[in-house]
């Protein structure tokens, strides 16, 4: 039948259908459309910030090589299904932590400014992990993107053809329903419509005309009005309390800030603490020597003599040269003086070194006061001026200990660094080596002191002992706030030595090949070029 000559109540059902299957393929093509998009600017986002997040948290592990830590924090990843593996490799290409398998090549190039990466139907992130602007490696994320994609485009389709058929349906009922007296109530209701959209009253609701189908219509409009009157009620009150919740957490965190500051100064106070009590010992033992020396008294014979020669007033002359005691009393005296002047030179070296130590322990207390309101002062310093100041703050200690000194300098470069940061660092190191040889053969104490140039733009001073060596397990343990092995300890020096060498842009690092086989304690700080400015 032509469809000219159809009555009209045909040629509305056949526009209804007709305009209500374009209406609904251009929708669901559209929707389709606009989901995938956003899934995949979503996917790629939530991989792009989990690995930024992964990255963050990784430099403290890089930094102690600490590979089990690394490992737990990728596998972090295993709470989202679509992520299939990660790998971290250090600046050098050599692969430091793993999560899963991971089949990409590390050393394709990659373009300036790229994070992300697809191959096949893997989507990698790729992320520097930095710390102070020093890059330490890179983290590759590996995110299945083919499969989550081909799954959405899957079920889009199916509720694309399911809600086609269930439209078609119902817009074929409708027309065979309404195809005649739609007209009026429809305007009316799209009016409604209208001002509900232009003023977002939803209290407004349309008129109903008859009990008919338009009728029923316009009971499920006001039915689906009022649901989403109450919804918009619930919305303002759920954004009401979301405002009311950031405001509790801003100020969370806030107090958060405050509490880490607080905690932070108390462990700086904590080091500066185990400082004073280092020097204290050499101003301790300096202080004894010099009271041992002058509690010697040499000077009870010279009295005695002075008062022989008193008594020969009358005969001097004859006593000094007849008298077998005379005889004994010029040599008596010129060893006495020699002695004397030998002691007096070693208290003013005692002295000296007790003066010195007590300057240091009023600039470490001077430093702690100034600590949260001044910055320290950051000089081009030679490395071996301050290997030898530490050496100094120490003599007293390793020559008590028969602990040998071997010096190795074969690098001149300045350094950039705080001067009493540096050498509270090298103070406490020093001191760890001598504990350490506490148990070995006074024979065999030898404690070597290395400047040489480690990575490029740094130069490293090294503490090689030959004392009792460090276990494996305590390798990536001993940077770690509280951790010691000592008895006596309390697992601040070396934590606190760390934090120090990381504020002026070094590092501390540790080896030993196990357990009495010694150690090596290295400070690394940025070289300073021949005209003063840091590499």
């Amino acid at each position: 039948m032509n469809l000219h000559d159809a009555p009209i109540r045909s040629k509305i059902r056949f526009v209804i259908l007709m305009t209500c299957s374009l209406a609904l393929l251009f929708a669901c093509g559209v929707l389709f459309a606009f989901q995938f998009y956003f899934f995949r600017k979503d996917f790629r986002s939530d991989v792009s910030s989990f690995a930024a997040t992964l990255a963050s948290r990784l430099p403290p592990s890089i930094d102690f090589e600490n590979k089990e830590r690394a490992t737990e924090i990728l596998a972090g990843l295993g709470v989202k299904p679509h992520f299939t593996g990660a790998l971290v490799v250090t600046n050098d290409g050599v692969e430091f932590a793993r999560y899963r398998t991971v089949n990409i090549d590390i050393f394709k190039p990659i373009p300036a400014g790229t994070t992300l990466r697809e191959e096949g139907q893997y989507l990698v992130s790729i992320e520097p992990i930095q710390t102070r602007g020093d890059r330490l490696g890179t983290l590759y994320v590996i995110a299945d993107y083919g499969t989550q994609a081909s799954r959405l485009q899957n079920l889009y389709l199916a509720i694309s053809c399911g809600v086609l058929t269930v439209s078609l349906l119902v817009a074929l009922l409708i027309s065979r329903k309404l195809a005649t007296v739609v007209t009026g109530p429809l305007e009316q209701l799209a009016a409604t419509v209208g001002e509900i959209a232009g003023s977002n009253d939803y209290s407004l609701r349309a008129d109903k005309k008859s009990d008919d189908e338009v009728g029923q219509f316009t009971d499920s409009f006001n039915e689906m009005i009022e649901r989403i009157q109450g919804r918009d009620a619930a919305l303002r009150h759920e954004i009401a309390e979301r405002e009311r919740a950031e405001r509790e957490l801003q100020s969370l965190h806030a107090q958060l800030i405050t509490a880490s500051h607080q905690a932070g100064m108390a462990e700086v106070a904590t080091g500066v603490l185990h400082n004073v009590g280092n020097v204290l010992n050499s101003v301790n033992v300096s202080a004894t020597l010099v009271t041992d020396k002058l509690s010697i008294h040499r000077l009870n014979n010279l009295v005695r003599t002075a008062e022989m020669l008193r008594d020969k007033n009358g005969d001097l002359g004859e006593f000094l040269l007849n008298d077998p005691k005379g005889k004994l009393i010029p040599g008596y005296l010129c060893n006495l003086s020699k002695h004397l002047a030998a002691e007096r030179q070693e208290a003013l070296v005692e002295l000296e070194l007790l003066t010195k130590n007590i300057e240091h322990i009023k600039e470490i207390v001077s430093m702690q006061q100034n600590y949260a309101r001044v910055a320290g002062i950051v000089e081009n310093l030679p490395p071996e001026a301050l290997v030898e100041d530490a050496l100094r703050m120490t003599t007293g200690s390793l020559q008590r200990h028969h602990i040998e000194v071997v010096r190795e300098y074969t690098c001149s470069a300045h350094v950039t660094a705080e001067r009493h940061k540096a050498l509270q660092i090298l103070v406490n190191m020093i001191r760890n080596s001598k504990h350490a040889m506490d148990e070995v053969s006074p024979s065999t104490k030898i404690l070597k002191l290395r400047i040489h140039e480690s990575a490029p733009g740094f130069v490293a001073i090294s503490i090689i002992d030959n004392g009792v060596g460090i276990a494996p397990d305590n390798l990536t343990k001993i940077f770690s706030h509280g951790f010691t092995t000592r008895k006596d300890g309390h697992g601040f020096g070396l934590h606190s030595a760390a934090l120090a060498a990381q504020q002026m842009g070094g590092r501390i690092s540790v080896h030993s090949d196990g357990e009495g086989l010694g150690a090596t304690f290295s400070l690394e700080l940025p070289m300073v070029q021949a005209e003063g400015a840091a590499v």
